[in-house]
């Protein structure tokens, strides 16, 4: 029968306790890990936190020899860390363990295995031979000849295995001559071999793999490809850390039909208030287009060429501060080599889409459309204040259409703002009045290569008085639009504008008049609204008892129905013309138009019990509220009271005054649906003009579907005018085959054109210590297959 035994006996503790008398007068702390000596037949006593126990099913020695043996389960331990094996000798004055046989040991959350080993209890540091150890942070295994333990929780190890996967013939391993395991987890390998399923891929003299940081400098797993346009791809990032508050990404991308093309990504965030994120690639090009018909089938359409070999891309945003943090910077750069640049590189880790994703989920600010002929860049300073606000801009344009030979520069017609100044005051009461006030003045100074040039100044007062009652909120308003022109430069003929109907109209700039020139135009309307409302009863209240804990579920519901009406008026200006033309604000469109709508809302309030401590250690629990709109269905539609009475082009547009009808829902109930879609109703076509409708079913551990639909018809209307049309359907879907596959396809397609969008598949298989992608892609002209993987925690 076992017999456990304390290696303290009664006579020594109190031997121990006189000598150490002195040394606790003079404030001398004992080791944190005295090994308590073995006596045999001495009265059980519950050891100390900071001493060794030692338990086996026989014991050979006392307190007076040199060591003792024990033989069949022998046990040390000290709180969670245990040494066990089948023999072990342990010699009392150095406080060192010898082990042999079955050895196992959980070190510090590490745990161990071994056939022979030797540690010091001191200071916590041995070897192991024929050794297995496994670390849960990270999650790795190292089988090795030998292992050795230093201080603290750092490894060496000879002729060694280290892998993250189970199993006597794991999915990936690394052996190794030598190694190392520092304190933070990193793992050293000197003259070693990458293995598959034990098979020798590649040898490398040395490799390092990340341990327990978040950040840590190295090669990052490649992104490899094949398509038609880029040939076979492989794109291997260089990850450095900087600092704590500072990485870059190094990016080496390989393609076989292009060229080599190099890639920076710099990241930062300095403090809570400032973050920046800034990429730079530039690349020679194999194949250029010094004529339109050389282009790829889907890019000769827009009239450019492309001969230049040089390629680049700039860009970055930024947020932070100057002085002070409440004087607030943003920076937006996008600068590219030509029109076709983003269409080329769509893909990969620094390619437009993951790009685009970046900058929104970081900074919720995207760039411009991947076909888009300009790249806009802006530099935006700002401080506000309780009531008032001072903003500084600077926007640059860059036109695609005049670079690489496509036209002349001095043609371009381009407008840049340098600068714009904006003061403004937040809307606000006026003191001892019924009124509310606001207002915004702004100067700008536009530049560009060919046409009009110079200053402008506009003053937007707006005067508000709600009147509340307990049925209707009625808000009259007056608005006024003062702007003031200094131009400097001469007309050079026709210059076309898009205004707010689509329609593109002309301006003769000889017209236009230089020097001074101001105009004054103002607004006035109301808007009024109502709000009813029934809330309903859906169960009785949840009790607030332990034994209901996460017990949720709806007890109300609220219906509101909100009408609105809107009015504006603006009258009619002529002579427009004499005013030079740099953006939509320097045409006022005459306005006398009603708007209505009816809002429908259902509100739910959910009640979930929750437990949280309570007095002597018993739980409480509690009844939390949370409420959610989880459907909104609007109606709206208006009245154009000037197209009612318009008199001319009778004989080519008829009278159209009321709008489409625009009927919008939404439906989030937070569980298995997301439903958004926006329609409008042509009430003399009878039929659909636009939709954009979302709909995503989903479901935790299963996967998801979703169905989306865009659709466009051409309209040549006096007030509206569009010369595109559109149907394009998108399908997508998630599906967890299991817990370690999963499969996605997405499908788009153009009704107008009658052809395929895009086609995607890709396989995404998740082992324990690896993932691996695989996607196929198909794009009228180009046909892209992806391979990805992952080696986790690495």
């Amino acid at each position: 029968m076992k017999r456990k035994r304390t290696i303290f006996g009664v006579g020594t503790l109190v031997l121990i306790f006189t000598l150490c008398i002195p040394l606790t007068l003079l404030g001398k702390n004992p080791l944190l890990n005295n090994v308590r000596r073995y006596v045999p037949d001495t009265p059980k006593e519950t050891p100390k936190q900071n001493e060794w126990t030692f338990t086996a099913d026989r014991v050979v020695g006392d307190y007076t020899s040199e060591y003792v043996e024990a033989f069949g389960n022998c046990t040390l331990a000290l709180g969670k860390d245990q040494l066990r094996a089948d023999f072990a000798r342990y010699y009392q004055n150095t406080g060192w363990v010898f082990l042999k046989g079955n050895i196992r040991a959980q070190w510090g959350g590490d745990f161990l295995q071994a056939d022979e080993g030797e540690f010091d209890l001191n200071n916590m540091t041995g070897w192991l031979k024929n050794g297995k150890l496994f670390m849960a942070k990270p999650h790795i295994y190292v089988e090795a000849e030998r292992v050795g333990k230093a201080k603290g929780d750092s490894y060496t190890f000879k002729n060694a295995k280290v892998t993250a996967c189970e199993g006597e013939t794991p999915a990936w391993s690394v052996t190794s001559e030598e190694g190392d395991i520092q304190l933070d987890g990193k793992v050293q390998l000197y003259r070693s071999a990458f293995r598959i399923k034990d098979v020798p891929v590649f040898y490398w003299p040395y490799m390092s793999l990340p341990g327990r940081q978040k950040r840590e400098s190295g090669f990052l797993m490649p992104s490899i490809s094949n398509s038609k346009k880029l040939g076979f791809q492989m794109n291997l990032p260089y990850y450095w850390v900087i600092s704590e508050e500072a990485d870059m990404t190094l990016y080496q991308n390989f393609m076989s039909s292009r060229g080599y093309q190099q890639g920076i990504e710099f990241r930062h965030a300095n403090d809570s208030s400032t973050k920046g994120l800034w990429m730079v690639d530039v690349m020679k090009d194999k194949r250029r287009a010094k004529t339109e018909a050389q282009e790829w089938e889907d890019y000769n359409s827009d009239g450019l060429v492309r001969p230049n070999s040089s390629r680049w891309w700039v860009r970055s945003k930024y947020d932070g501060w100057l002085g002070s943090p409440q004087l607030q910077v943003k920076l937006d750069l996008d600068l590219v080599s030509d029109q076709n640049y983003l269409r080329d590189f769509e893909n990969g880790p620094n390619g437009f889409d993951q790009t685009r994703e970046n900058f929104l989920d970081t900074f919720g600010r995207g760039i411009d459309n991947i076909d888009s002929t300009t790249r806009t860049s802006t530099a935006l300073l700002s401080r506000s204040w309780d009531r008032f606000g001072l903003t500084g801009k600077i926007e640059y344009i860059q036109n695609l259409e005049y670079m690489n030979g496509n036209g002349d520069d001095e043609d371009n017609t381009t407008v840049q703002t340098l600068p714009e100044l904006e003061a403004f005051a937040f809307q606000q009461k006026l003191a001892g009045t019924p009124f509310e006030v606001a207002a915004e003045t702004k100067y700008d100074y536009f530049a560009r290569n060919k046409g009009h040039t110079g200053h402008r100044f506009r003053a937007t007062p707006e005067l508000k008085m709600p009147l509340s009652t307990d049925y209707v909120t009625f808000t009259p308003f007056v608005s006024g639009d003062y702007t003031y022109y200094n131009v400097d430069y001469d007309g050079y003929g026709n210059q076309t504008y898009v205004d707010s109907g689509g329609r593109t109209q002309n301006i003769d700039t000889n017209a236009t008049k230089n020097g001074s020139q101001s105009r004054f135009a103002y607004t006035t309307g109301f808007d009024a609204f109502s709000e009813m409302t029934r809330v309903y009863s859906l169960s009785d209240e949840v009790k607030a008892e332990p034994s209901l804990a996460g017990t949720s579920r709806w007890t109300r519901l609220k219906h509101s129905i909100v009408p609105r009406v809107a009015y504006k008026y603006t009258p009619t200006i002529t002579g427009q013309d004499k005013y030079a033309y740099f953006d939509e604000f320097d045409r006022i469109q005459a306005k006398d138009e009603v708007t209505y709508s009816i809002t429908n809302v259902l509100d739910r309030r959910r009640e979930t019990v929750k437990l949280s401590p309570g007095k002597e250690g018993s739980p409480k629990a509690a009844v939390v509220s949370d409420y959610l709109d989880f459907l909104i269905f609007r109606l709206e539609q208006s009245y154009d009271r000037n197209e009612a009475n318009r008199k001319d082009s009778l004989g080519e547009y008829e009278r159209r005054p009321f709008s489409d009808v625009m009927a919008e829902l939404t439906v989030r109930p937070e569980d298995y649906i997301d439903l958004i879609s926006r329609t409008w109703f042509s009430p003399y076509k009878a039929g659909l003009t636009k939709s954009e409708s979302t709909i995503r079913v989903f479901k935790e551990g299963l996967g998801e579907f979703s169905i989306g639909y865009d659709y466009l018809v051409k309209i040549d209307e006096y007030k509206r005018y569009r010369d595109s049309t559109m149907s394009i359907i998108e399908l997508g879907g998630k599906w967890n085959v299991s817990e370690d596959f999963l499969l996605s396809a997405k499908w788009r397609h153009d009704f107008n054109k009658e052809r395929d969008l895009e086609r995607a598949l890709r396989l995404e298989w998740s082992s324990g210590c690896y993932v691996l992608n695989l996607g196929f892609i198909m794009k009228p002209n180009d046909q892209r297959f992806e391979f990805g993987f992952n080696l986790m925690n690495f």
